[in-house]
């Protein structure tokens, strides 16, 4: 019986999870580790938008073994589509929940990209955290050249964090090669791990604000941030049909 239920959005799939069930589903992949490595997306409404212009990205988020809602205007809108449980699972939310598991089970974890020495910071944040955890990291580019460096350690779990889009292609076109069981785009996680960036406060997180805290702390991400008035407007008129 599935751990998951695979709704569309505008188009897009969308897997309805809770925490719990998307950690269940990750254990799940990596157990099947003698079939094809998996791609594991958080979906937000930017990444949405995105698919929905570029048909290859499109494309690649179909490919994918599990789409975790990451963003309160998705969550909201699973809920008008009648998935009332629905939650939101954000990336640095669903590493930190697997990561216990990681070390009970042996598996490796490979944390690349987010620029230089951020990588190597937030894995001894890690180690700090969760001690006997095995962890390695690389801050290289999205290259085969990083992705050779990274297969010589045989991860079992590949996070990369080089942006939505760019860490999706760099997954899906190096996971094989790395020996990755599992690949996750985990965006700006490895930054508030090592300290290069304040992730928002709980609260302002619980009231869907996040997007306005970062956009206060990054300016420059206004022009990104307008595909969020145009989901809102699509998204609203879809749920009305």
């Amino acid at each position: 019986m599935p751990l998951t239920t695979r709704t569309r959005v505008l188009g897009c799939p969308v897997d309805v999870v809770d925490m719990g069930t998307a950690v269940e589903r990750l254990l799940e992949l990596l157990a099947s580790a003698g079939g094809q490595p998996a791609l594991v997306v958080t979906l937000n409404p930017e990444i949405l938008m995105r698919a929905r212009r570029e048909p290859s990205f499109g494309a690649l988020l179909e490919s994918a073994a599990l789409i975790v809602p990451d963003g309160v205007g998705l969550v909201r809108a699973l809920r008008r589509r009648g998935f009332r449980r629905a939650e939101r699972v954000g990336g640095a939310d669903l590493l930190e929940a697997y990561l216990p598991h990681a070390r009970s089970l042996g598996h490796r974890v490979a944390l690349v990209g987010a620029g230089p020495g951020v990588a190597e910071r937030a894995a001894e944040v890690l180690r700090r955290r969760h001690p006997g955890l095995d962890v390695v990291a690389d801050g290289g580019d999205p290259t085969a050249a990083t992705a050779a460096r990274v297969g010589a350690t045989e991860p079992a779990v590949v996070a990369a964090a080089y942006g939505a889009g760019r860490q999706e292609r760099f997954l899906r076109d190096h996971l094989e090669g790395m020996h990755g069981h599992v690949g996750i785009g985990v965006g700006g996680t490895l930054d508030y791990l090592a300290g290069t960036a304040r992730r928002a406060p709980a609260l302002v997180r619980q009231a869907g604000l996040e997007w306005l805290w970062r956009l206060a702390h990054e300016p420059s991400r206004w022009r990104r941030q307008l595909a969020l008035p145009r989901f809102w407007f699509l998204e609203r008129r879809e749920a009305r049909r």
